[in-house]
């Protein structure tokens, strides 16, 4: 970018002292489009404020180095329609834009000097060194929330590290859901956020803002001691993704590298330059030196140098087999042997693969990646990964600190002792040093494996299914009765205190006289007719063509889960993200919508699944069949183990 003219200047504000002058000026983008920005002057240097450039890249005068400035802007986001400091965004296209920013700053120099020397006037304070530009210490990586009122009594949950914002959300369930996708928040067991924004229940406490109340405190408190994702920031996690949407890629990635001999741990835009970097040995030794990352949008290309010079694709298996659990129990798997779409993936997805032992070498490896290396050799464990099919339960482990699962892979036995293929699984025997009596390690399958036998029979036709699954839900919650929803007719089943479906605060399912089945819970709504879903809420929903019910199941809470096809969030034609937002809000609101392989994989149990099998012995008589956990009731003619089962007489 260059400049071509500069065009205004904010006059001065009576009873203002303006150290910092706000100016505008045209600059000729990459494109050779020209652009108008905003320029700052202070002693006579003026910088010229270029949109998606951070404060280091913009003080070309290192003000913070010779003390005229005392740090960063707070919360300064530039981009080509407006400028943001200190949580205020002040528009391009405002007539009064220069004066507004001119005064915004100056109002951020001169709290930042009087902080500075209300620190030095302290009995017994320092002297506070000069941090070199750019850098955070150690101590403040981890994030810090701060809650607070606005002039209009909004709730606002800050959150920052050191004098930078991370992030500023409003109470409410997208903003919490945003904070734990960037690992800056603990992901809560329960969440519950009312209707007007104006309280908030996390696992069981009660925070009101409602009716003069102000538990801002109290509420920051209890972010800050039990809530910190002391995993996230360069502790846990080695490298963070977070999301901006002024970045080339939508992300922003920070972790360790050293400036000047200083380790600096600055959040950069997820781009090129970064990611070079990223993989310079000497400042940053976070990557095998024989890994190579490439950007190729919208992919990110994971490779390995070989003997020859040459580079190639990361070997395909389990140790290049990225595994991340969703909020809403999904299960993902992120293959880094091939491009891997960044488009596709949310911000803890990405943190998973920058910080998986194929890429963060000091994460732990399994095996090399040196261009000598062999593939393993393959076995009956990895035939699911070569069929791209979900990796058994039985293989997927999560180690500490990391939100992921990897894969770890058994070596084959010795041909001489290695049993034929009809002998069954191989039994891990001790290695060398081991004692033959060390109890072996044993991985627990998930808590819904007994639903596979269940779920792997054809169901019947929706219309079918429908009436009489519900009947078996209106006899397993003790109560149903003759409603409308609007104008069509339907039964319902409370879950609540209200047994009217038209009433704000039902909570319950229904059946349509049309055959569709529905769960709602305060205006939020998931709907299932002739194969079509509907979620979101009474005003508004996201329709998907194609999504067929399978099961329906609860827990104990209870929630009601909806079983459905496979890859059932493509069927809904708009982008993923917005598909698990829409989730994320039913989830919030005590409903599930899932596949048989996220059901299978997810970590919430449930407790009874109905479904309608296709083949009966009777076919023109066909029967619901209510599937109990195994151990949670004892059923006459239970057979198999698989969970107790009992058809609709």
């Amino acid at each position: 970018m260059s400049d071509f003219s500069t065009q205004a200047t904010a006059p001065p504000q009576a009873g203002q002292l303006s150290e910092i002058t706000v100016g505008k000026t045209v600059v000729a983008t990459e494109s050779g489009k020209a652009a108008e920005v905003f320029t700052m002057t202070l002693g006579g240097e003026t910088i010229t404020l270029l949109p998606l450039r951070n404060w280091s890249q913009l003080d070309v005068y290192k003000w913070r180095a010779r003390g005229k400035v005392p740090g960063t802007p707070a919360g300064l986001e530039i981009t080509f329609d407006h400028i943001k400091v200190a949580s205020e965004v002040v528009s391009m296209k405002d007539p009064e834009a220069t004066a507004k920013l001119q005064g915004l700053l100056n109002h951020w120099l001169a709290f930042a000097r009087s902080t500075v020397e209300l620190a030095h006037h302290k009995p017994g304070a320092l002297p506070t060194p000069v941090k070199h530009e750019g850098s955070v210490q150690p101590e403040d990586a981890l994030p810090v929330f701060r809650v607070e009122l606005d002039k209009q009594g909004q709730v606002r949950i800050n959150c920052f590290q050191g004098k930078e914002t991370l992030a500023v959300i409003g109470l409410n369930l997208p903003g919490f859901s945003s904070l734990v996708n960037q690992g800056l928040m603990r992901k809560p067991h329960a969440l519950r956020v009312g209707a007007l924004h104006d309280w908030v229940e996390l696992e069981g406490e009660f925070f009101s803002f409602e009716n003069g109340n102000n538990d801002a405190g109290k509420l920051e408190q209890a972010l800050n001691d039990r809530y910190r994702s002391a995993a996230s920031l360069s502790k846990g996690k080695e490298v963070v993704v977070l999301a901006n949407a002024a970045s080339p890629t939508g992300f922003d990635i920070q972790f360790a590298a050293k400036v000047g001999g200083i380790p600096d741990y600055r959040r950069r835009p997820l781009n090129e330059e970064s990611l070079a970097l990223l993989q310079t040995s000497d400042r940053c030794d976070l990557l095998p030196k024989d890994l190579v990352i490439k950007l190729s949008p919208p992919n990110l290309i994971f490779k390995c140098r070989t003997l020859d010079g040459g580079e190639r694709y990361l070997e395909e298996g389990p140790e290049t087999v990225v595994t991340v659990t969703g909020d809403d129990g999904e299960v993902k798997f992120i293959d880094l042997s091939r491009p891997v779409n960044y488009l596709r993936l949310t911000a803890l997805d990405l943190t998973a693969v920058f910080n998986h032992p194929a890429i963060n070498q000091h994460c732990g490896r399994s095996s090399q990646l040196s261009g000598t290396s062999q593939p393993p050799e393959p076995t009956q464990v990895a035939a699911p990964l070569a069929a791209k099919q979900p990796l058994p339960p039985s293989l997927l482990v999560s180690p500490s600190g990391i939100e992921t699962n990897t894969v770890e892979m058994p070596q084959p036995a010795p041909e001489a002792n290695r049993p034929p293929e009809s002998a069954g699984p191989l039994i891990p025997k001790p290695g060398v040093g081991e004692s033959a009596a060390q109890p072996a390690r044993v991985l627990r399958p998930p808590p819904n494996s007994w639903l596979e036998a269940v779920l792997s029979r054809a169901s019947i036709r929706h219309e079918w299914f429908t009436c009489l699954v519900y009947s078996k839900l209106a006899e397993y919650f003790g109560n149903s009765t003759a409603s409308t929803f609007g104008p069509i007719p339907c039964w319902a089943c409370s879950l609540g205190d209200v047994a009217d479906v038209c009433d704000p605060a039902f909570r319950g399912v229904f059946l349509t006289q049309k055959g569709g089945l529905a769960y709602l819970d305060r205006g939020h709504i998931a709907r299932f007719h002739k194969e079509v879903a509907f979620i979101g809420t009474l005003e508004s929903t996201i329709e998907g063509i194609g999504v067929s019910l399978r099961a329906v199941a609860a827990d104990s809470q209870p929630r009601v889960f909806f079983i459905v096809a496979e890859s059932y969030r493509a069927r809904f034609g708009i982008p993923e993200q917005v598909v698990a937002e829409e989730l994320a809000r039913l989830k919030a609101h005590g409903a599930l919508v899932m596949s048989a392989n996220e059901i299978l994989h997810s970590p919430e149990p449930v407790e009874v699944v109905w479904s309608v099998p296709a083949e009966h012995a009777g076919p023109s008589n066909p029967q619901a069949v209510e599937s109990l956990r195994p151990g949670s009731a004892v059923v006459a003619g239970s057979g198999d183990g698989d969970g107790a089962e009992r058809g609709e007489d």
